[in-house]
């Protein structure tokens, strides 16, 4: 016997999971970034700004199944969505950057 399982009900599932992942990333990135700082490690605030990334892309997600019923839309919203989380690894990217260089420039131990 084969189960059908409609769209609405997949796109319910998956925003229960993003919720999930949403809250999850955030408390792991706070508690990242809190550390990095007090550590003063790039490694862990790195880390903590990724988890960030990841609730931003959550988010981006949530929003494009808000209008998953619409395929034009859901284009759309996908490539946005795609824009905005590569826009933030950008960030995080020149943060690493950044921070890397002035280490070295100013002789700075590990």
């Amino acid at each position: 016997m084969e189960s059908v399982i409609n769209r609405q009900d997949i796109v319910l599932r998956g925003k229960r999971l993003e919720y999930f992942t949403i809250a999850w990333n955030s408390l792991e990135g706070f508690v990242a970034l809190i550390a990095g700082a007090i550590a003063g490690s790039i490694s862990l605030v790195g880390f903590g700004i990724d988890s960030f990334i990841e609730v931003t892309s959550g988010a981006a997600l949530l929003w494009r199944m808000s209008v998953d019923a619409d395929a034009e839309s859901r284009e759309r919203n996908e490539k946005l969505s795609l824009r905005i989380v590569g826009a933030c690894f950008i960030a995080l990217a020149t943060y690493i950057l950044y921070e890397s260089i002035s280490d070295l420039i100013t002789r700075k131990a590990p």
